[in-house]
């Protein structure tokens, strides 16, 4: 799921500039939960949990954990705070689920609805037994490749280009690296922050499919 993650982030804060991370290695073997080798175990070769710093070149740090060591949790995906508020981003696998807001020190959290949006709305109704993931999902990824083609006929940049792509694949490798040597890594790459993917936008690539 790291993709997922460091690409909403990317597109939420911009690029990232350097790293900083701890990893273990907490089992030798896993087991094949699916496919033909279900059932078969394997060797691990890299660590199973993660602990990292990514500072963005707008400043901004933001602390994240990624696990397989995991049987289960509540914690919600992504929780950002600013001087304005805080807010709860919905899973970054999907494309909806209600956005939380709160404005100011002890508030109540707002909930912002997104079914009422083309890529917001619940179309998919199937609990995949995963920690913290909702039954009700909304799943548009062709959505994605549709912008890239309606991008590249009419001259435009499409925004999951290459250069995302490789930015995102640099903190991941850069946070490898990074727990293996316990220093902080600068990320080799950068890349412009996606612009917003608006209603219109959406309509016309629905429209034309």
């Amino acid at each position: 799921m790291g993709p997922y993650f460091f690409t909403a982030l990317v597109n939420l804060l911009g690029p990232a500039k350097n790293v900083r991370a701890r990893g273990k290695k907490f089992s030798n073997q896993r087991e094949y939960l699916v496919g033909p080798k279900k059932g078969r175990s394997f060797d691990i070769e890299i660590p199973t949990s993660v602990m990292f710093d990514v500072e963005f070149a707008n400043e901004t740090i933001v602390q994240g954990f990624i696990s397989f060591d995991i049987q289960n949790h509540a914690r919600n995906h992504m929780e950002l705070y600013g001087t304005k508020g805080s807010l709860i981003v919905p899973d970054p696998n999907m494309f909806g689920g209600p956005v939380l807001l709160s404005h100011e020190l002890g508030s109540q959290w707002q909930e912002f609805s997104v079914e009422d949006k083309y890529l917001g709305k619940t179309n998919i109704i199937n609990h995949s037994g995963r920690s913290n993931e909702t039954p009700k999902q909304s799943n548009y990824r062709g959505i994605g490749l549709s912008e890239m083609i309606y991008s590249i006929e009419n001259n435009q940049h499409h925004r999951c280009n290459g250069s995302l792509a490789l930015h995102v694949l640099d903190i991941i490798e850069s946070t490898i690296i990074a727990s293996e040597t316990k220093k902080e890594v600068n990320l080799r790459s950068t890349c412009d922050q996606p612009i917003p993917f608006t209603e219109d936008e959406v309509k016309l690539l629905i429209k034309n499919d």
